[in-house]
């Protein structure tokens, strides 16, 4: 079983995303919203945008941007063994969009565990 860090923080230093980018700090909030909040993931744009541009004093295509900025280099340069193992299921030849990205690791910081993941899905098809 692969285990893999919690926190969203840890979460995204796993998967090689870089503190130096602003994309890093918001996307770290979402992550902390949506790990409390889970039904707030696709619905990031009504339910959790607002509360973080309000909190960083940004604007919404700012925010936008530097997720995506954020998202592209852990692409490029992150962690391609963990990053396959996660998003294998819709390939790696793709960068994924905002929604997508913080599903994948809202999944990560509740679960835990790809492991755990496959096997709570299949409990609750039971």
């Amino acid at each position: 079983m692969l285990s893999y860090p919690k926190t969203p923080a840890m979460a995204l230093r796993a998967i090689g995303m870089h503190p130096k980018y602003a994309g890093y700090g918001y996307t770290v909030e979402i992550l902390k919203i949506t790990k409390n909040h889970p039904e707030y993931t696709y619905r990031l744009a009504k339910a959790v945008y607002p509360q973080i541009m309000e909190k960083f004093g940004c604007t919404r295509s700012a925010l936008d941007r530097n997720i995506r900025f954020a998202i592209e280099r852990t692409w490029e340069n992150g962690n391609q063994v963990l990053l396959q193992h996660l998003f294998g299921a819709f390939g790696t030849n793709w960068i994924p969009t905002n929604t997508e990205f913080i599903s994948v690791l809202t999944d990560l910081v509740l679960h835990g565990s790809i492991d755990d993941l496959s096997a709570d899905s299949v409990a609750e098809a039971r």
